[in-house]
């Protein structure tokens, strides 16, 4: 008889560990327990245009008025590392391309 009741009690407690759905958690999963749960949310936009500007990319295309706006941030391509007049329009890779020897003068890496 102690044989059936320790069968029925060990086929229960697989039954019941089977069943169970039981997860291991940590304070530090928590985001008001960790350090980043209490820092001020900063956006991936703001983020990435302080990335641009650190990189020294601070032109915007209402900032160049008239002239074009070159070599845009990786980041955020609505900001550019600076303004060119118009005729500063082909990469150098471009005119190469193209049979044709760059000007000697150049703005930011374009060339008219």
């Amino acid at each position: 008889m102690r044989k059936l009741w320790t069968f029925l009690l060990v086929l229960a407690l697989i039954g019941s560990a089977l069943t169970a759905r039981a997860g291991v958690r940590f304070i530090t999963d928590v985001p008001q327990n960790t350090i980043q749960g209490k820092l001020p949310k900063v956006s991936n936009s703001e983020r990435n245009r302080s990335r641009c500007i650190s990189a020294g990319y601070t032109k915007t295309r209402s900032s160049c008025g008239d002239k074009v706006a070159v070599r845009p941030c990786p980041h955020n391509t609505r900001m550019f590392k600076g303004c060119c007049d118009r005729e500063y329009s082909h990469s150098k890779e471009y005119c190469l391309s193209r049979g044709l020897k760059p000007s000697r003068r150049s703005c930011e890496g374009m060339y008219a």
